[in-house]
């Protein structure tokens, strides 16, 4: 028999499980901060403001761990007493500060992408885990945008995964092979939609710029055939316009296939991949991109997951 459990840290101090009573743990892609939400018995002491929680999700088969998710480490947002009587905590994987909200100007010029991440994020107060093409940047602005916006910005030009997690911000190619992989059997889900869109496909994208100095446009195209996409702007040279054709035509030709699962506690996060077998005559088998998780603990039913995926 499979038996669910968690380990939970506030400040430092483990906390018994037989004081909390539900938890729901939301993981996204992207800028949106991941949360812990906990309801937990009205005597149980209130942590302070910024408090440290850490979580761990198991599954255990004969006192053996089956399954385990280490949620990672989050930061107490807020503490609410309900009708004089139940608690809630909330607690985000950002700790949002001043610094979050500042508006930066800043002038990069002859650098690597992987030192614009590093300078972002050590004003932030973050580390750094970068694996991506290391593109040379000739010059890039950062006009009056908070720092967060500006690595969700340039995330888009190359088709990266960005996030911050566990005080991390996280730069990584989408395609990456490293990337983990869980293997979901569809017909054992608890619920399960896979939706196909009638979008384009397209097949080549089509970049054009203004050459300043042979005063006339320029065009580099990816891929073969078409449909074509085309987009303009002020890329840098052939080499930039390349990259971020390339991301766009992988960035535009995502989703054609969305759906939701919902299963018995599974430990994926959002970022990786899925591999789904066993789809209704194999139609949908294959790998799709997780767009954001959550899993849930409660009492009765123990930890459930459910997550968003597209191809």
């Amino acid at each position: 028999m499979v038996v669910d459990t968690i380990e939970l840290m506030i400040d430092g101090k483990e906390v018994a499980i037989e004081n909390v009573l539900s938890l729901s743990f939301s993981d996204e892609v992207g800028i949106k901060s991941d949360k812990v939400t906990l309801s937990v018995l009205p005597n149980f002491p209130k942590p302070k403001p910024s408090a440290k929680v850490e979580l761990v999700l198991k599954s255990l088969k004969n006192d053996t761990v089956v399954e385990e998710l280490n949620c990672g480490l989050f930061h107490v947002q807020t503490v609410t007493r309900t009708n004089n009587k139940a608690l809630s905590i909330t607690a985000t994987g950002v700790e949002f500060n001043e610094k979050q909200k500042d508006k930066i100007s800043h002038h990069y010029v002859d650098t690597k992408l992987s030192s614009i991440v590093k300078i972002v994020a050590d004003r932030l107060g973050h580390k750094v885990k970068f694996q991506t093409t290391d593109t040379q940047i000739k010059s890039l602005n950062q006009t009056n945008e908070s720092d967060i916006n500006f690595l969700e910005r340039i995330s888009k030009d190359y088709n990266v995964f960005f996030s911050i997690k566990n005080d991390f911000i996280y730069f990584i190619n989408r395609d990456d092979e490293a990337l983990p992989v869980t293997k979901i059997d569809v017909s054992k889900c608890s619920s399960s939609s896979l939706k196909h869109s009638t979008k384009t496909y397209y097949n080549s994208c089509e970049a054009s710029w203004h050459d300043l100095d042979g005063g006339k446009t320029v065009k580099v195209t990816v891929g073969d055939g078409t449909p074509v996409i085309k987009i303009k702007s002020a890329y840098q040279d052939e080499e930039d316009a390349k990259a971020k054709a390339e991301a766009k035509l992988k960035s535009i030709n995502k989703g054609t296939v969305k759906g939701s699962l919902s299963l018995k506690g599974c430990a994926v996060y959002a970022g990786t991949k899925v591999d789904l077998f066993n789809t209704y005559n194999n139609e949908d088998d294959g790998l799709f991109s997780v767009e954001s998780c959550n899993h849930s603990y409660n009492r009765s039913d123990g930890w459930s997951t459910s997550i968003e995926i597209e191809n």
